[in-house]
């Protein structure tokens, strides 16, 4: 930062009767300067020292800091000095050792602000009259560099939900006498199944291929527990038999695949659940006596004396005599080579999922964007495909059309995560940053990485070394070397840019790190390159404080005509 000219020089010329000139330091000392944006606020100090006997013991002077700014000028706190015999308020000077003449202040900053000029006024109070002295010129601002976020926070792409492999499985039970194991079509049971039967049947005949077939197989608890297991591996058998039988018979599947048998023994849980569903008015009875007993062969033969009683007992136990079969067999699908054709081609042809993740097969935007508005032409209640299209406007800057396609989203489905963090994004860029944290919490509580979007706000809030945390997540990306620089760890900065891509953004900011370092040709040609990008970079740096001591330099004034 560099030293002003001085404050106050005509104040050498107030004259006090009692000790002579008033000397104040000349020229003072600012810092920052030029004065310095940092997260919406702007802080200034004056550091120098009143020598002795510069300061006559009756004189007093107040001192009124301002900044002036076209259409406009901001009053800031005034300074009361005063000798050591002048009657008043203020701060006492002390003739024959002077003293340290400090002041910090702190003010909004406002965009109207950034070309302006740091002013104090002085004037002498002595003898109870105001005589203005002088408005002097302490400082210039203010450098805006930290708010130059990029507009490189990441959009949220909502899941497709397309499975590449789907299990669809239909199941039927078998029903098996008492403590038998052969098959019975005669029985009640079986016939009262047979819809169910019929409809696995049917599903075997689609001629899916089949992953794999599994079967349970049991036994009623009344039985020994030996008779139990054995009775329920049988069932298995008789049940694998079965539906081996039937896949042949109903299909052309000729591809392998495996019966898994489990042999379950006696199903003790799925009765007493029966049991305690039941109408039976005593089932609490009933189910105390038989959970009292100390072992199984007891509790078994418990079992067997309810079904003397309660005739409810014997239709319980019959259901458990089963074997259940389920057939999983893979759902067809179109290849990806088909989907990728068919969602540019005929995606009329595609289901919303399909179009969604065929999105995911091309890097070209509008190929992607066509396709999610295919999705929505298909069905104009999918959230997920407004709001992926959303994204793609965001990325291509169309904030008008991104805000539409966002908000149909979120009147669809509210509080989806990838909806909020991309509403967060088009607050931050309107400037509402209150609501774009607000978003970006509902996002990160829906499971979103929201960390480099976050680190926008912090540098929105003056919190650099936040956001350079957040930034990382990132490598030769422009928001961390801003981060960086607003740190002052320029190198750092300048190598994050090096390998960055090279966008008139990224070629401003390396004129700046050429201008803070004196390194006037790396300002001059870096800046030629960011208007040969973005012209607006012209008038933009005419007024840049950054380019303060290029003022004088013929190349950077010819840049900037």
């Amino acid at each position: 930062m560099r030293n002003f000219k001085t404050l106050l020089v005509i104040m050498l010329a107030l004259v006090v009767a009692s000790c002579g000139s008033l000397k104040l330091p000349s020229p003072y000392h600012v810092t920052p300067s030029p004065l310095i944006n940092k997260g919406g606020k702007v802080t200034f100090t004056i550091n120098d020292t009143i020598p002795p006997k510069g300061f006559p013991t009756k004189e007093i002077v107040k001192l009124e800091p301002y900044l002036k700014y076209e259409g406009g000028s901001l009053a800031l706190k005034p300074m009361m000095l005063k000798g050591q015999k002048a009657e008043g308020e203020g701060t006492v000077i002390n003739y024959k050792e002077g003293a340290p003449l400090t002041y910090t202040d702190v003010f909004d900053y406002k965009p109207e602000m950034k070309v302006s000029e740091l002013w104090v006024k002085v004037t002498s109070l002595k003898g109870g009259k105001e005589t203005p002295i002088s408005d002097v010129k302490i400082a210039d601002g203010i450098v805006v560099t930290s708010s130059r976020v990029g507009k490189g926070e990441n959009v949220a792409i909502a899941e497709h939900t397309y499975e590449k492999e789907t299990i669809i499985n239909t199941s039927a039970k078998l029903y098996f006498d008492y403590n038998k194991s052969n098959l019975n079509n005669g029985l009640k049971l079986n016939k009262d199944s047979k819809k169910e039967m019929d409809s696995l049947r049917e599903f075997i005949g689609l001629n899916w291929k089949i992953k794999d077939v599994t079967i349970d197989a049991w036994a009623s608890p009344e039985g020994e527990l030996s008779l139990n297991q054995e009775l329920s591996d049988d069932r298995g058998a008789t049940a694998k038999k079965f539906i081996e039988k039937e896949i042949k018979r109903n299909s052309d599947n000729k591809e392998e695949y495996n019966v898994n048998v489990s042999a379950k023994g006696a199903d003790y849980d799925g009765f007493m659940d029966a049991l305690n569903a039941s109408d039976i008015a005593d089932k609490n009875k009933i189910a105390n006596v038989i959970k009292s007993q100390v072992n199984k062969s007891e509790r078994e033969q418990q079992i067997r004396n309810m079904t003397v009683i309660y005739k409810e007992i014997e239709d319980m136990l019959a259901v458990l005599r089963r074997a259940e079969i389920s057939v999983n067999c893979y759902q067809p699908k179109k290849t990806d080579e088909e989907i990728a054709r068919l969602s540019t081609s005929s995606p009329d042809s595609l289901t919303v999922k399909e179009l969604l993740y065929s999105a995911t097969m091309t890097e070209d935007v509008d190929t992607k964007l066509s396709i999610y508005e295919a999705a929505i032409a298909k069905n104009d209640k999918c959230w997920r495909a407004y709001n992926n299209a959303a994204a793609i406007y965001i990325n291509k800057g169309d904030v008008d059309k991104a805000s539409n396609y966002i908000e149909k989203a979120n009147a669809i489905k509210a509080g989806q995560g990838s909806v909020e963090n991309n509403m967060g994004i088009l607050a931050a860029w309107n400037k509402d940053y209150d609501a774009a944290k607000k978003h970006y919490d509902a996002a990160s509580s829906a499971g979103v990485d929201v960390t480099y979007n976050m680190g926008v706000l912090k540098m929105i809030d003056g919190d650099y070394a936040g956001a350079e945390a957040a930034f990382a997540t990132k490598s030769c990306d422009y928001n961390l070397a801003l981060a960086q620089l607003s740190e002052g760890k320029t190198s750092e900065a300048t190598k994050t840019l090096d390998c960055a891509e090279k966008t008139g953004e990224v070629y401003y900011l390396l004129a700046v790190i050429g201008a803070r370092t004196n390194n006037n040709t790396m300002a001059i040609d870096n800046l030629k390159n960011a208007i040969d990008a973005v012209p607006a970079y012209k008038s933009e740096a005419a007024s840049d404080m950054e380019f303060l001591n290029l003022k004088s330099n013929t190349d950077f004034m010819a840049l900037i005509k």
